[in-house]
């Protein structure tokens, strides 16, 4: 998968897809479709945007069209499943939810009140009768799937802290997503040259030091540490699905010499490039 930007492909006409994911980690990335996350056992630490928090056992994140977001599982375990779906399919093709936002994306499991509990009873329900459905596809199951996405998506909607979208007063907002979003692009594209953490800022148009809180703030890691996931993450597919050697594995994804490689690959894979070979 690019780390950037998902383009989700579903191989049939009806774009959903559910599964259940053990300790999962994933760069900060995002898409246009939906993606709706319920954690069934252990803890998690997640990051949607600029919030982070670390997501237990019946705990809810929704990742909106557009959202940048990260899953990582360093130090914790978990067991998820995860919905993901295009907007379309709830009748918002440009993405969702139209002219309103989530103050937050996460709905901790902690039910103040007896109508608390039965919301999140009902939205637990839900996210698991999605995922058999998708699994199972007995007769008339994309009907039923559509359904319950809508009542899913009205629960959020009515049961989750909203505001409405002011063009003017999120216009930093806005435009600071729009930026991350273009840089990680960036970093995509051109992992494999040597560029520096003063290349990104530029990029971005920002100084040197608030890039770096900017960068770390919405993806979770610093600047290196995310470029090297990458490189590490494409040296690792190369490494599984080439027979071209570890050294020029190494160079062609941007590391200088075999000697870092080794370190950084090990740092992020917890084992050696040649563990693969």
């Amino acid at each position: 998968m690019r780390a950037f930007h998902e383009n989700r492909t579903y191989g049939t006409a009806f774009p959903f897809t559910a599964f259940v994911s053990h300790n999962i980690d994933f760069l900060a990335h995002w898409h246009n479709d939906l993606e709706i996350i319920y954690v069934l056992e252990g803890s998690i630490r997640m990051g949607i945007n600029s919030e982070t928090r670390v997501l237990q056992a019946g705990d809810l994140a929704v990742c909106s069209s557009g959202d940048i977001h990260y899953y990582d599982s360093k130090d914790n375990t978990s067991k998820l499943i995860l919905v993901i779906f295009n907007p379309a399919l709830i009748g918002f093709p440009a993405g969702w939810p139209l002219n309103l936002r989530l103050t937050s994306p996460f709905r901790e499991n902690r039910p103040s009140t007896p109508e608390d509990e039965l919301i999140n009873r009902r939205l637990s329900a839900i996210m698991q009768e999605l995922l058999q459905e998708h699994l199972l596809k007995p007769p008339h199951h994309e009907q039923l799937m559509t359904g319950l996405l809508h009542e899913l998506c009205a629960l959020i909607l009515r049961h989750m802290p909203l505001g409405l979208v002011n063009p003017h007063k999120d216009k930093r907002r806005i435009t600071n997503m729009k930026i991350m979003q273009e840089v990680l692009e960036y970093l995509d594209v051109n992992y494999m040259q040597p560029i520096t953490l003063a290349d990104a800022a530029r990029h971005a148009n920002m100084s040197l030091f608030y890039f770096s809180r900017f960068f770390k703030s919405i993806s979770g890691m610093s600047y290196i540490s995310y470029l090297n996931s990458i490189r590490v993450n494409q040296a690792e597919r190369l490494l599984l699905n080439t027979d071209t050697s570890i050294l020029d594995i190494a160079l062609e994804c941007g590391f200088s010499n075999i000697r870092t490689f080794n370190r950084v690959f090990k740092q992020v894979k917890q084992r050696t490039p040649s563990e693969l070979r």
